[in-house]
């Protein structure tokens, strides 16, 4: 949007037209300006100048999310739960996609766009509206329940965990805990779940900071089913494996198909891909998926005799390849970094490795007692590099290989989800100082969540991100603008050629709403 401001220079004012524009190197808004001259004294009102009958407002990028909003049915769902302020919710929640700035700057991108119908709130009215939201629990999964239903039919469901990190001090879900952005804060856990068929998410729980991935899962199917999902399969992580959350999803009363990647670090697991390492690399057990050459063999997984599962075995020989190279590559860098370093014994080594060396190195080096420096752990190394670009995933459903392995690669997208949240819509602090402001602002972040997703499924799904980020096609969008002159019909500015790719994209007509 563009706007006159006027400068005060040794007396006399000067007026500048300024305009916002997003800087695709710096990768963050900027602003230009333009003289216009001095301000004369006998500036006289007339149909133009007279600025209360005139406005003008950014319109783009609200016209976009207004409108898949309303294609998803967010608004008319919202409505039934929130009645009196689903409007101030959505505009909150698309101010979370377009600016991703903190909260109390909404009242300033409000005003510069067309939105009618929401009220004005400023940054206390926010705040009172996020813990109003925060309080109500059971409005909240009563929004979650119809959006499920809305969703519905819902086959197969990612679920995944994400650590919020935050500054709150009066929160009682803020805990010191395992952080997975390795950040020394204390956080917030945040569970969610992904519809497969649509790619966009269908619920979320939060848990304490300290609570680990493994004791979420009984509970998070629990809520499933009290929304009415019982037939449907659950694709985790090996963050989620447990012999009792296998023997829980396998549990006859409720028996819920499961696809569940399996850790090395359980010896079962271990001894399988040891047993079947010199047929995973004959040629026979070879075969091809999306252009790709793996290796599959298929066995069992026993937990007892009457919790047998499907062992699907995966080997990626290029994989393996890239990966080794990374992982040397960090173990050199790292061993050439430190090798002048001595330690008195091995303890002072033990408080360093601890606190210095990084999480996914330390097992690769340990104390030379001789020369008191860092050495490889060569064993260690070589075991690791073995297991490079070998997955082995767990199932109670009978299933082909192509099929385990479409369904476990398309977890990625809830990965993706946790990233938007952090990275594209200013998530990844946390600065509610209450348990009820903040669950309130991630409820927000929730409806966002949900539109954001639906524009990067559309950007990827006609290869638009060639073109342009989702924060570049915002900006974009920034550039169209309503111009309202006394009663006459609103003017909406001309579109460039790629305001109208955006729109063909996402099949919108461009109007006066």
């Amino acid at each position: 949007m563009s706007y006159i401001i006027e400068q005060k220079i040794k007396g006399k004012i000067y007026l500048y037209e300024v305009e916002s524009y997003w800087d695709k190197e710096k990768k963050q808004p900027r602003q230009r300006r333009k003289y216009l001259g001095r301000k004369k004294n006998d500036f006289r009102p007339g149909i133009l100048n007279n600025l209360s009958s005139i406005s003008v407002k950014i319109y783009g990028d609200a016209f976009l999310l207004q409108s898949l909003s309303e294609r998803l049915g967010l608004p008319e769902l919202l409505e039934k739960v929130f009645p009196v302020n689903f409007k101030e919710m959505m505009a909150l929640a698309f101010y979370e996609i377009a600016q991703a700035s903190p909260l109390y700057l909404f009242p300033y991108w409000l005003e510069e766009h067309h939105l009618p119908g929401v009220k004005k709130i400023d940054s206390t009215t926010i705040s009172e509206l996020c813990e109003e939201i925060g309080k109500s629990k059971d409005r909240q999964l009563d929004f979650l329940a119809r959006w499920i239903e809305h969703l519905k039919p819902i086959n197969a469901i990612y679920y995944d965990i994400t650590s919020i990190s935050s500054y709150g001090t009066n929160n009682e879900y803020i805990e010191w805990g395992h952080n997975r952005d390795g950040e020394n804060l204390p956080q917030i856990n945040m569970g969610v779940m992904c519809c497969s068929r649509q790619a966009l998410p269908l619920l979320y729980r939060l848990y304490t900071g300290s609570i680990v991935d493994v004791s979420t899962l009984k509970n998070s199917m629990s809520y499933l089913n009290a929304f009415g999902l019982k037939d449907f399969m659950c694709i985790m992580d090996r963050g989620f494996y447990s012999s009792s959350n296998i023997l829980e999803l396998n549990n006859p009363d409720n028996c819920i198909k499961f696809i569940q990647p399996l850790p090395f670090t359980v010896k079962k697991v271990k001894q399988l891909v040891q047993d079947k390492k010199r047929e995973l690399g004959l040629s026979y057990n070879a075969f091809s998926c999306n252009n790709e050459i793996l290796y599959y063999v298929k066995d069992k997984y026993i937990l007892d005799e009457k919790n047998i599962f499907d062992a699907h075995i995966f080997f990626n020989e290029k994989s393996q390849v890239d990966q080794k190279q990374v992982i040397l590559e960090k173990i050199i860098q790292f061993h050439n970094k430190t090798a002048d370093l001595k330690f008195s014994n091995k303890k002072q080594f033990d408080e360093y490795r601890d606190t210095e060396i990084p999480g996914g190195l330390k097992e690769y080096f340990r104390f030379d007692r001789f020369s008191k420096k860092i050495e490889r752990n060569n064993k260690a190394i070589e075991k690791a590099i073995t297991r490079l670009g070998t997955f082995v995933i767990a199932t109670n459903e009978e299933m082909s290989r192509e099929t385990v392995l479409l369904y476990y690669r398309k977890k990625d997208m809830i990965e993706k989800m946790f990233d938007i949240v952090k990275n594209e819509m200013d998530g990844n602090r946390l600065r509610a100082h209450n348990h009820t402001t903040m669950e309130g602002r991630l409820f927000i972040k929730f409806i966002a969540l949900i539109l954001y997703c639906e524009i990067y499924k559309t950007l990827k799904k006609y290869d638009l991100f060639k073109k342009f980020t989702i924060k570049e096609m915002i900006y974009e969008l920034r550039k169209l603008k309503i111009t309202s002159i006394k009663e006459q019909p609103p003017i909406l500015t001309e579109m460039t050629k790629r305001h109208k790719q955006i729109f063909e994209a996402f099949d919108l007509e461009y109007k006066v709403t």
